[in-house]
């Protein structure tokens, strides 16, 4: 009975204008999403190419990654140019964003239609399933004939789950083929393997706003109050709770500026440079202080920083809508967690670089070590919190089912 309800839910979404009109919409944002990233992304590969050292060269700058096409993140800021010299580490000057126009306007990654697009979509496949169906008078009908209500209930979800889902699918991974035809993206194995759990984590996702969208229905006795309880609830969870955190969480952890810090970095050189030239010291001696110093100053503020994004997420995941976004970018590699590791090899590299130049003064540039940075494996990924997110998304998903269960268990249906 249960997959009869579903074929029945499948069927009349199929014969109804709304579905073809959701399902164009969602399509023409995923295309547009992935047009949009696909240039950004060849964008800021061309300028690596610019920026990229040359062999010996004490720079340390990562390429862009490919899966920020479906999730930019922070990957920007880890693509960036630092180099390295006796002043310790500092970003090269002139370079540009792939793409001004998103210093003004949300980037228009797959995430974010994803987010805020997908969402709303789920939401409208589920407001009325039981509303509507008890306006109409259907639903008692469809009761009178010995069905059980939990076989509805299933039904109706899984009909409605799998009128959105395979679209979507369909729609995405044409998408996905089409950009594996671009020469200029290339997708390795473990990226093959990230974006396939990017899509498994979005299907979570939307049935986590499918059964939002049930069990308000189950709570209302008419669709219009269905829809305008869910609009302001999609509102609370897409935008207001996961900016809510970090407004909260500054208020509780101190962190400087990054004025502030260079200031100090600042003070340190001064300092060290004024006792060389009084002749108390040697050169090498001054450097090691300034890098060990400009270092100490660094691990405190990234303790401090580090307190101040913990307590923030924790706050955010009262929505799990931030639990999805900071899954999706964990596992695609432009996160920050995955940034904070970057940040950490940058530093690594420059006591490297740094200890080859005090060791030879007149070292030749050609025999500097040359930079990469190795991606988080996926299983340490999981392992520091995208695992945790993904089941908390899961979780809020069935506990909102299991109550829309009880909830139309006792729903009157006359």
């Amino acid at each position: 009975m249960t997959w009869t309800i579903a074929r029945k839910e499948i069927l009349s979404n199929l014969l109804s204008y709304k579905f073809y009109v959701i399902i164009l919409l969602a399509a023409v944002l995923a295309a547009t999403s992935f047009f949009v990233m696909t240039r950004d992304y060849k964008e800021r590969l061309a300028d690596y190419s610019l920026i990229r050292p040359k062999p010996g060269e004490p720079v340390a700058v990562n390429p862009p990654n490919p899966l920020s096409i479906f999730a930019k993140g922070l990957d920007e800021a880890m693509a960036r140019s630092f180099e390295v010299g006796i002043t310790g580490v500092t970003v090269r000057a002139g370079q540009k964003s792939g793409n001004a126009i998103f210093a003004f306007f949300p980037t228009p990654d797959f995430l974010y239609v994803v987010r805020v697009v997908l969402s709303l979509v789920a939401l409208l496949f589920g407001f009325d399933q039981v509303s509507r169906e008890k306006e109409g008078g259907t639903l008692r009908l469809m009761l009178a004939n010995q069905t059980s209500r939990s076989a509805v209930l299933l039904g109706k979800w899984a009909g409605n789950f799998l009128s959105l889902a395979i679209p979507f699918a369909l729609v995405t991974g044409l998408g996905i083929a089409v950009l594996g035809l671009d020469p200029d993206i290339r997708f390795s194995a473990d990226q093959v393997l990230r974006l396939a759990l990017i899509l498994v984590l979005t299907l979570v996702y939307i049935a986590f706003f499918l059964s939002l969208g049930i069990l308000i229905s189950t709570l209302t006795r008419r669709a219009s109050s269905s829809v305008v309880i869910l609009l302001f609830i999609w509102v609370l969870l897409v935008f207001i709770l996961p900016n809510l955190g970090t407004l909260v969480a500054r208020q509780i952890v101190d962190v400087p500026s990054v004025r502030a810090l260079s200031e100090k970095r600042e003070q340190v050189w001064t300092r060290e440079i004024l006792l060389r030239i009084k002749g108390q010291g040697d050169m090498p001696s001054h450097v090691l202080t300034i890098s060990a110093e400009n270092d100490a100053l660094e691990a405190d503020y990234r303790v401090k920083f580090d307190r101040l994004v913990n307590l923030s997420k924790n706050i955010n995941r009262v929505s799990p809508v931030a639990s999805f976004v900071y899954a999706v970018t964990e596992i695609a590699g432009t996160g920050i967690g995955e940034e904070g590791a970057f940040k950490s090899d940058v530093v690594r590299y420059k006591n490297a670089v740094l200890g080859k130049m005090l060791a030879s003064p007149d070292l030749k540039s050609s025999e500097y070590p040359a930079f990469l940075y190795r991606y988080r494996p996926l299983g340490r990924v999981l392992a520091a919190g995208a695992l945790f997110d993904t089941a908390w998304l899961a979780a809020f998903g069935v506990l909102f089912f299991a109550l829309s269960y009880l909830a139309f268990v006792r729903y009157d249906v006359r």
